[in-house]
């Protein structure tokens, strides 16, 4: 009987040989190498016990027991490795890998030193059954901390299992994880009888409860294609993938998410699979949101950050089932962009609009002006006599005079006015809903502060002056306000003003193409 019992036991540790050889061989699931070594030491323990039933000397059941701690206590380290994987998603982290471990070796090292320190076993006696040797244990300190460390992680693993089982959306996966559940149940059950005495002949049935996991095990891994190679294109694509990936229903509940999802919304974990998204921070905005590309300020521990998402709608059966919303953070490319923007839109010099700016924003004014039946008035202003500074303290200090010029300008007008260089040592400046007076007080006071202005550079102390032209529309009258027009009347009226000798102020209101202007200076 009990060589039968022996041979029985050899077939299982053989089966567990086969699941080992074949996981490394197939290798395509991200539990492959855990499930490998957790099958390894089933084998050891299974077979190491099926010797021992075969034991005929003391000598080699001793041998038969020390080589059943090489797997026993490794068994249910290596299957919490594998749970732990297939809940999380991830290995276990070096430190908790090194700290679950010090039991298992620490256990192996008391068994093989046993007849030192009788920690595991108190007392082993060897009782003849016909020609064979039964092994009668008194147990030890450590075997009871060994197993209760033992059904600790036993019983993390099976909540695991069962919340996996609990909150997944996924068919196949709460298939899975049902499976292995009942199947790593069944060993516990069988330990359990062997250590309350109450198996046949003080018998350890738990190679048959492994048995009956492996047969489940393989059936939820083979079946299912958990070791498919569709397991690792998710876990290169989904999980590994920079860009932040969020999976909801159609009732707006948290389906999927990647690990980049992860860091930018906390809220994103487990825990939370299956509840509303409305119930955590933006997660209304989500919902929300019609556009299918839309951007967002997200606060992050490292502070604001700029999103930018895609929504894409998920349809099974021409029915809306739900959404999966890509993001990534474009904070640096929004800087970049507005460093550009910032490049292409101002002039380097005098740091105001360039020409092409200034034109396209002067065009909008005028037809925000004509819309509104507003004034609009344009202010051309040239340095007098900017050669003779060139020529007299040199370029550099020419384009100390520009900007400073250009300062006093902005310094002069209102957040909602324009000012750009023109070209040159000219510039325009554009005021929103200014009429004739208004503009005239506003360019005799840029002409007066520029002309009281003293420009330090070097040892030297230079001072300018400025011509102005003033050209001011009354929008009410005009149906169409091309602004080039208007510039082109202002000009004029700035050459009129250097005709009548520099740093003055000329206006004219501008009555369409064939307007001159209306020689009137503000001294």
């Amino acid at each position: 009987m009990q060589t039968h019992i022996s041979n029985l036991f050899m077939g299982i540790g053989i089966v567990f040989v086969f699941f080992f050889f074949y996981a490394l061989i197939k290798k395509r699931s991200r539990n492959a190498n855990l499930f490998a070594l957790m099958c390894l030491a089933v084998a050891v323990f299974v077979i190491g016990y099926s010797l021992e039933l075969r034991a005929t000397t003391v000598q080699q059941l001793q041998a038969c027991l020390k080589l059943e701690y090489f797997g026993a206590p490794f068994m249910t380290v290596f299957w919490f490795m594998f749970s732990y994987k297939f809940y999380y998603n991830r290995h276990v982290s070096f430190r908790l890998g090194l700290l679950i471990m010090i039991v298992p070796l620490m256990t192996l090292f008391f068994n093989v030193s046993n007849d030192y320190f009788h920690i595991l076993y108190q007392k082993i006696d060897y009782v003849r059954a016909g020609p064979y040797l039964i092994a009668e244990f008194a147990r030890g300190p450590w075997y009871y901390f060994y197993s209760l460390y033992s059904y600790g992680i036993i019983l993390y693993g099976c909540y695991l299992f069962f919340k996996i089982w609990k909150v997944s959306q996924n068919k196949m996966i709460k298939t899975q994880s049902f499976i292995m559940f009942v199947g790593t149940i069944m060993p516990v059950i069988c330990n359990i009888l062997y250590l309350a005495g109450i198996t046949p002949t003080g018998l350890d049935i738990t190679p048959f409860g492994l048995l009956f996991l492996a047969v489940l095990y393989g059936f939820a891994l083979f079946k299912y294609d958990v070791l498919e190679l569709k397991e690792i294109v998710k876990s290169i694509v989904f999980e590994e993938i920079d860009e932040a990936i969020l999976v909801i229903d159609h009732r707006h509940r948290l389906i999927e998410f990647n690990a980049a999802a992860t860091k930018v919304f906390p809220w994103m974990n487990l825990n939370n699979v299956g509840m509303d998204i409305s119930a955590f921070d933006y997660g209304s905005t989500f919902i929300q949101q019609e556009n299918l590309v839309f951007s967002m300020n997200v606060s992050t521990e490292g502070g604001d950050r700029s999103y930018e998402f895609r929504k894409s709608v998920l349809q099974v059966q021409k029915e809306n089932a739900g959404e999966v919303i890509f993001f990534r953070d474009v904070t640096i490319e929004k800087e970049m962009v507005e460093k550009l923007d910032l490049l292409a839109s101002f002039d380097a010099l005098s740091q105001v609009y360039n020409r092409r700016k200034l034109l396209e924003e002067s065009d909008k004014e005028a037809i925000r002006a004509m819309r509104y039946y507003d004034y609009l008035s344009v202010l051309m202003i040239d340095i007098d006599l900017f050669k003779n500074v060139n020529d007299r303290y040199g370029h550099l200090a020419g384009d100390e005079v520009i900007f400073c010029v250009a300062q006093e300008i902005k310094n002069k007008i209102r957040n909602i006015d324009i000012v750009g260089r023109y070209g040159g040592e000219e510039f325009v400046a554009v005021l929103s809903n200014a009429n004739q007076d208004s503009a005239l007080k506003v360019a005799e006071s840029i002409r007066k502060d520029i002309e009281e202005t003293v420009i330090p550079y070097g040892k030297e102390q230079i001072s300018v002056t400025v011509s102005i032209g003033v050209a001011v529309v009354e929008s009410t009258q005009q149906k169409v306000i091309p602004i080039m027009e208007v510039i082109d009347l202002a000009d004029r009226c700035m050459y009129k003003a250097k005709e009548k000798g520099r740093n003055k102020v000329v206006d004219a209101i501008y009555n369409g193409p064939a307007t001159l202007p209306r020689a009137s200076e503000i001294l």
